[in-house]
């Protein structure tokens, strides 16, 4: 897709009510049963920015709301705070296990 900014001509730091009211005016300019293309372009674009969730992931990562939803719950769920003793280190990395099965049990305290 196009910059949805220059789709409904507003500028990247246009606010919720602008971009809003250029929607709606674009919208009325090209309404489905003229030009339906348009018409879902401008849909499309809306999506992408008209609130500061939409507006951060258009920004940050271009990706559909299912596929940034999907990658901030996968995000949230990754480990970022893992404790362990030493010695149960130790003991992981005498276990010869590769690093996936490393990291797995580093995640899982069960299977330490």
């Amino acid at each position: 897709m196009k910059n949805p900014y220059e789709i409904l001509g507003v500028s990247k730091g246009a606010n919720d009510a602008a971009i809003k009211q250029a929607y709606l005016h674009q919208v009325k300019q090209f309404p489905p049963e003229r030009d339906s293309e348009k018409f879902q372009l401008i849909n499309q674009a809306y999506a992408a920015i008209k609130d500061h969730k939409s507006r951060l992931r258009q920004e940050l990562f271009d990706l559909p709301t299912a596929d940034f939803d999907l990658l901030l719950n996968q995000a949230l769920k990754t480990p970022t705070n893992i404790q362990i003793s030493p010695e149960q280190f130790k003991q992981l990395l005498s276990a010869g296990l590769d690093d996936a099965n490393l990291l797995n049990a580093l995640a899982d305290p069960d299977q330490r």
